[in-house]
């Protein structure tokens, strides 16, 4: 059977204009889903798992040699269970995708590619001295090749536009290279994880290089990635011949210089060391100027679930290093995405740790947009006291101290070097703090202040929301200090709003992805951990729940559309 490709140039194209595309991937591998996460994100596409997005299983892949008939059996059972997803009858614009990656050991592939199709299995007996053995007996070609083969189903509405009867496109990526001649130790890659010890990848040097793949650099190994090469044909499909990718949305500014008007701030960020006072004075913020806060570790623990699953072994302090020293923009950017998405018109982040991480933070935000950016401080003993008192983590002047390097090595010290930088000491009371922070922004806090019944307003339409619903109704228990679960939530959520939501509603929303507005742990039972997952609010879902709470009760039009913050720019005449 011939991979199913596009019989001529399409008639048409049709343009996307949102920032970021969504197509489904669908495996139960973590890692693999990471990897093309991190792909998808430098090309303007959202993947998402299937997991993540329905209840029902992943598909079926036969375990036979012949690698068409395996794709076209691993398809029809990816799209019959795409089609119990809801709302599939009324979706002719979505897409699916998987991926099968196959190896071809070439001393051992006379008759037939050996492992081939199968590695996933051969790898599971085959030692590397084992493999070496077989190589030598062979005459020792270590020659590999290493293929990525991805599968795109092609709604009705593409096929028409691709000028094709094909159900699917087929897409194949290679990267050739050779076995190592010794077995190496590898140590597990925090941040992208598929670079790992685990697969073949251990093993398998690319050319031009001198270390198996799983040991490079992630530039160097991105130079060799078998699946990316698959994926830039995806990619280059949905660009080139369906335009899905020919228009990316240009952030949305909240601001608009004109001479004579004076702009203020609409984005505070807030730096400093642990216990400095970044999280008190932005939920004051939050409170009294109706500010949404946003804490950027909330998004670094998204990002290591998204790597790593709950109840992982890896640390998040590690795993935040070593992602700020490899790919400073895994905050920053979904961040800003987030600002966007939300078109809010006022917030204060907390919780940047270097000047890459802001830096890449305002390039991702509208050009003509205010930052004011504080570095607060104080002293060790007070911020140690402050850490005692606040009883979190079980802290020690050991743990402190170790915290704090990190932080340093991260580049956080760097921050208060920066040139549009305020410096704040908290080492009084919060009255002065606030007091400080207060008359230097004085002229911006009071826009906010008289801005604040419009900026509800803007959040009204969401309130009925799902997502709006548990978040209001975690608020509305945070007071009783309870983790809750997915059923507890649900049970919560139609006492309190009278509302026939069904517990796999809120746990499929819980399923879809993680969320910045959540922490998250697994219950304990007798002092046993559980499989079971409870929630409570974030820093971030305690702001994002109050702004929504704070939306008038009005009925809505079901039907009507969310529309823009056409009054979002916040500025005042020059007194």
């Amino acid at each position: 059977m011939d991979r199913p490709r596009c019989s001529g140039p399409a008639q048409t194209t049709w343009a996307a204009f949102s920032p970021m595309i969504e197509i489904v991937f669908f495996s139960t591998n973590r890692s693999k889903l990471a990897h093309f996460r991190y792909l998808g994100e430098k090309v303007g596409i959202r993947v998402k798992g299937f997991h993540e997005t329905t209840y029902y299983a992943s598909y079926n892949e036969p375990k036979i040699n012949d690698r068409s008939e395996l794709l076209k059996l691993s398809y029809e059972s990816a799209l019959e269970q795409w089609l119990k997803r809801k709302g599939a009858n009324d979706d002719d614009l979505s897409t699916f995708f998987f991926e099968d990656t196959s190896v071809t050991v070439e001393a051992l592939s006379k008759t037939e590619e050996v492992p081939g199709v199968n590695v996933k299995y051969w790898m599971r007996d085959m030692t590397f001295a084992k493999l070496d053995a077989l190589l030598k007996r062979a005459g020792n070609n270590r020659k590999v090749i290493v293929r990525s083969d991805i599968v795109m189903h092609l709604p009705q509405r593409w096929r028409t536009l691709l000028n094709t009867t094909d159900r699917y496109l087929w897409m194949v990526g290679e990267s050739h290279g050779v076995i190592v001649d010794r077995e190496r130790v590898i140590q597990p890659n925090l941040v992208y994880p598929w670079l790992d010890d685990k697969t073949f990848n251990k093993w398998f040097t690319p050319v031009g290089a001198s270390d198996p793949i799983s040991m490079l650099t992630i530039t160097e190994a991105d130079r060799a990635d078998f699946r990316a090469r698959a994926f830039e044909e995806l990619t280059s499909i949905l660009r080139d011949r369906l335009g899905l990718l020919a228009k990316r949305q240009e952030p949305v500014a909240h601001q608009l210089q004109i001479p004579g008007i004076a702009t203020y701030p609409s984005i505070y960020v807030i730096c400093g060391p642990s216990c400095s006072g970044k999280s008190t004075t932005a939920s004051w913020m939050s409170e009294k100027y109706k500010l949404l806060h946003i804490e950027a570790s909330d998004f670094m623990y998204k990002a290591f679930w998204e790597r790593h699953g709950p109840g992982s072994a890896v640390r998040i302090g590690d795993f935040a290093e070593a992602a700020l020293q490899t790919q400073p923009g895994i905050v920053a950017q979904p961040v800003a995405r987030f600002l966007r998405e939300t078109e809010t018109s006022g917030a204060v982040v907390t919780g940047f740790r270097s000047t890459k991480e802001l830096e890449i933070f305002q390039q991702e935000i509208a050009d003509n947009t205010e930052v004011a950016l504080i570095y607060l401080n104080a002293s060790v003993p007070i911020r140690l006291d402050r850490a005692i008192k606040r009883a979190r983590d079980d802290v020690t002047p050991e743990k402190f101290e170790k915290r704090d390097a990190q932080e340093i090595r991260m580049g956080l010290l760097d921050i208060a070097t920066l040139p549009n930088v305020v410096l704040q000491a908290n080492e009084g009371s919060l009255q002065e703090l606030y007091g400080a922070v207060r008359t230097r922004y004085r002229k911006a806090l009071r826009v906010y202040t008289s801005d604040k019944e419009l900026r509800a307003q803007l959040q009204q339409p969401l309130r009925g929301q799902l997502e709006s619903l548990i978040l209001r109704t975690l608020l509305a228990e945070r007071p009783k200090k309870k983790w809750l679960t997915t059923t507890e939530i649900a049970a919560a959520l139609n006492r309190r709003f009278k509302e026939a939501k069904s517990k796999n509603n809120v746990s499929r929303y819980f399923n879809q992805e993680f969320h910045p507005y959540y922490e998250l742990r697994f219950r304990e039972r007798d002092g046993k951990r559980t499989g079971f997952l409870e929630y409570q609010l974030s820093a971030t879902g305690i702001s994002r729940a109050k702004q929504l709470n704070a939306a008038p009760e009005v009925p809505q039009n079901p039907n009507r559309r969310r529309e823009r913050a056409e009054h979002a720019q916040l500025s005042l005449t020059l007194p």
